[in-house]
């Protein structure tokens, strides 16, 4: 049962630190459209710039968030085979 309790106290830190350097995909900051007319008209080709851009680091963002979500599920299916073995193992020691 100590063997145990430590194995979840080691996988409980791993699981943390991995959790915060699954993290690198960083959402898109969302350009400040202007309400008013004239600035509108004034801007106009820097918005449609800021908008195109924002649109395309919207798609890099979810894009990366896929492969992300790829990677995390290869990791807990490596984690659950090793954690079968590890059930295995306690089973047989008792």
């Amino acid at each position: 049962m100590v063997i145990l309790k430590q194995t979840w106290a080691v996988l409980a830190v791993l699981s943390w630190g991995s959790a915060s350097a699954a993290g690198t995909c960083l959402p898109p900051i969302a350009p400040l459209m202007p309400t008013d007319t004239d600035d509108v008209r004034a801007y106009a080709d820097l918005l449609r710039r800021d908008a195109e851009t924002y649109f395309d680091d919207v798609e890099q963002y979810f894009r990366c968030q896929d492969q992300e979500r790829r990677e995390v599920f290869e990791q807990a299916r490596e984690v659950s085979e090793d954690y079968a073995r590890v059930l295995e193992i306690l089973g047989s020691d008792s």
